[in-house]
């Protein structure tokens, strides 16, 4: 014999899905996700299950192809300096 074991004309007993325990029916209430739940266990659906999110434009405003690259040319210079240039070395 539970505490829900009383005679009430147009209500009948009822398990709660979140504990288990006995209630009558009339002292469930109906929780966001479609279980039936006692006043202990009940709680409000989240608020961030409503917020939308914002869509981003990460597209370029102006795109314009990519320039094909240009290659500069440099011309060493050598000094011959009596017949070595500078960047030589000799042994011995």
């Amino acid at each position: 014999m539970g505490h829900a074991d009383y005679l009430r004309n147009g209500d009948w007993n009822a398990i709660c899905d979140a504990c288990g325990h006995k209630y009558k029916f009339s002292q469930l209430k109906l929780r966001w996700d479609g279980l039936y739940v006692c006043s202990y266990d009940w709680e409000p659906r989240q608020p961030q299950d409503y917020v939308k999110g914002v869509r981003d434009n990460q597209s370029v405003p102006v795109s314009r192809p990519q320039a094909p690259d240009q290659f500069v040319r440099i011309f060493a210079i050598s000094q011959q300096v009596n017949g070595y240039s500078p960047n030589t070395y000799t042994l011995g």
